[in-house]
């Protein structure tokens, strides 16, 4: 398929107008998409300067911080706020009911339900996005009803005060900062740090069956924790 016709299909699946104003999306090069074909595609994370002749495209989630040597779409805040895309994704995976976007003015996560008690919320999490740690501040209530999640970024402070004050119990994301861990302390609701790659993965996961049923062949490659963990009994 020529790339062009391949990006006007994902871009009326995916609209690029739904990215954030500041949110680098679509085509990064090199080539020119009336040019060349897609037979091929890897979906990633992160760009890494990939070494795959054997994809005619590399579909990223993240921006590349360099210039890309493959052809480079990015899908990123647009993926988000799409209905059904990264933000559902996630919603799905840890089998939350969707009942509303939670930032109402871009539409980047979720309003969920549930009802569970913190300790089997948090099991079900480590299950279902495959991680063993998770950094929470515990909040003020043992059971666990309204939820809203961002994958991703979205433990910051103005997040979380957002998240007070629509009455959650608790906010998912990751990429958790000191100042947020006390704004949530302060305020008395639960935040969970999942961590910004495992909240990313099951969008990740969609996007690749969204284009494969574009007929186009699609790997997904899953990225590498770039964290080590330091243990002084080693």
């Amino acid at each position: 398929m020529l790339a062009s016709k391949l990006f006007k299909m994902i871009e009326f699946k995916v609209p690029m107008e739904l990215a954030l104003a500041t949110d680098p999306v679509g085509f990064m090069g090199p080539g020119d998409p009336e040019k060349f074909e897609i037979r091929k595609a890897l979906v990633v994370l992160d760009y890494h300067q990939e070494k795959t002749p054997e994809y005619d495209l590399v579909i990223s989630h993240h921006p590349p911080l360099v210039n890309p040597t493959l052809p480079t779409y990015v899908l990123h805040s647009n993926w988000d706020i799409v209905p059904g895309g990264a933000n559902d994704a996630l919603a799905d995976s840890l089998k939350l009911e969707v009942n509303d976007f939670f930032d109402d003015k871009t539409g980047i996560g979720r309003i969920c339900s549930t009802n569970t008690s913190l300790k089997d919320f948090l099991k079900n999490v480590s299950q279902a996005l495959k991680i063993e740690q998770m950094r929470i501040v515990k909040g003020k209530k043992e059971k666990i009803k309204n939820v809203a999640i961002v994958s991703g970024f979205g433990l910051n402070p103005e997040y979380i005060e957002l998240a007070y004050e629509k009455g959650m119990d608790l906010l998912l994301s990751g990429d958790r900062t000191h100042k947020g861990a006390i704004t949530a302390k302060k305020l008395g609701i639960s935040v969970v740090d999942a961590t910004h790659q495992a909240t990313e993965i099951p969008g990740l996961l969609r996007l690749c069956k969204l284009i494969s049923n574009l007929n186009i062949v699609v790997e997904f490659r899953y990225p590498g924790n770039p964290w080590t963990i330091f243990d002084n009994k080693i």
